[in-house]
């Protein structure tokens, strides 16, 4: 693949969840300002389709993301706050739906980015990960630098950012950078998202809602009582007790 070949993110749908692959393997999946362009929109199509309820990041091949593309940067960081990378974040933060990363290979730069970005993160114990600014001589943007904070606290944001170095998923995993580590990511990512597409959508949606809330530090109250109102009017929380006492599945009304 050469320079003038920006990549792709593919998007593939099967058994309610929504895969999403970052596909220039050319680039080691390294992400042109059109990619990071596709972002918002494929999280708002999946957002938007009943038949999704969980999101899936991933990288084609040996690789999640070697970063954003070097030769596109100025394209790509504009010297703007509201960057693509930084849309693309948003949209990711933002999505209503559960998010799950799965890394394989390289995360690097804009990769970690867009991983941190995500709710949950599945790493195999081959993949390698660096936040690389400092080489380049760039400011890592604001929302980057808050989300990255919240992951993995002061200390490792500072050694992360100030040392530009690569870390095995090992360290990731005691820094925080991620959740799981384990020798078959897609196995456990695939399990994991079946598994909370078979959940309460309404209790899976109002969660996300609620703790993204309660670290902005927002208060709870009030949008609490709304999905509480909304699990007893629609028969969400009958049903699950229903099932329960009955020992069957459950049949959730509630589709988003």
């Amino acid at each position: 693949m050469n320079d003038l070949t920006p990549g792709r993110l593919d998007l593939h749908i099967a058994e309610h969840i929504a895969w999403i692959t970052i596909d220039n393997p050319g680039r080691r999946n390294a992400m042109s300002a059109s990619m990071w362009r596709q972002v918002p929109d494929l999280l708002t199509k999946v957002a938007d389709d009943p038949a999704v309820r969980v999101v899936v990041l991933t990288g084609a091949g040996d690789a999640f993301s070697a970063g954003a593309n070097i030769n596109e940067l100025d394209e790509i960081e504009g010297g703007r706050e509201e960057s693509v990378t930084v849309t693309a974040e948003r949209a990711l933060l933002t999505c209503p739906l559960p998010t799950i990363a799965l890394i394989n290979g390289l995360c690097i730069g804009g990769g970690c980015q867009l991983a941190a970005a995500c709710d949950i993160r599945i790493t195999d114990t081959g993949a390698t990960f660096g936040i690389t600014p400092a080489k380049l001589g760039i400011v890592y943007p604001a929302s980057s630098i808050a989300r990255l904070t919240e992951l993995v606290g002061p200390a490792n944001a500072k050694l992360l950012l100030f040392s530009a170095d690569f870390f095995d998923a090992a360290r990731a995993l005691q820094m925080r950078l991620v959740d799981e580590i384990t020798d078959d990511a897609r196995g456990r990512a695939t399990a994991l998202a079946t598994t909370i597409a078979g959940r309460s959508q309404l209790t899976v949606r109002a969660s996300k809602q609620l703790i993204d809330m309660a670290s902005r530090g927002e208060s709870l109250d009030e949008r609490r009582q709304y999905w509480q109102d909304l699990s007893t009017e629609s028969g969400e929380s009958a049903e699950g007790i229903s099932a329960f006492l009955q020992r069957r599945p459950p049949e959730f009304p509630f589709h988003g």
